[in-house]
């Protein structure tokens, strides 16, 4: 094989793997869903409105109402606890859905969460917050309660 051919047939190789990889991806079917095609539905327990929505939302508040930033002194834990008010602020959506009579607990607790979050107290998931705790504590502490009423509406224990 002379130095000119041996180009050339890295060439094709490369070419024929480039193509072989093409069309094996492409056997699977479209990537992507047609114009006018349903979403492909999930099937998980909070997606199903009514019990079985509804269990799980319970046992997503019990967890809640026994989380460190649920019980422990507000002036003190709300710097800690980014992850917390957003896995709340999560549920009210889903408390509206599958419990609507909780629906004014749910309010009252986004509230709560808009008061904390616009007195600058949030922090981040996973980063200490700051605030002034003089601010921030009652602030939390309408969202430790915005929890629990909502755990005693939804029946979480």
């Amino acid at each position: 094989m002379s130095s000119r051919s041996r180009p050339a047939a890295w060439k094709v190789t490369t070419l024929a793997v480039a193509a072989a990889c093409t069309l094996a991806g492409c056997a699977s079917g479209p990537a992507t869903l047609e114009r006018g095609s349903p979403a492909p539905r999930s099937n998980t327990a909070s997606d199903e409105v009514g019990a079985p929505g509804l269990e799980a939302l319970r046992t997503k508040t019990g967890f809640l109402t026994r989380d460190e930033c649920a019980t422990g002194p507000p002036a003190q834990v709300f710097t800690r606890c980014g992850r917390f008010t957003v896995e709340v602020r999560n549920i009210v959506g889903q408390v509206r859905r599958d419990a609507p009579a909780a629906g004014s607990r749910a309010d009252a607790t986004e509230q709560a969460l808009d008061r904390f979050s616009d007195a600058r107290c949030q922090a981040s998931p996973g980063a200490v917050g700051g605030g002034d705790p003089a601010v921030c504590g009652p602030a939390f502490a309408a969202v430790q309660a915005g929890v629990q009423g909502i755990a005693g509406a939804v029946g979480a224990s």
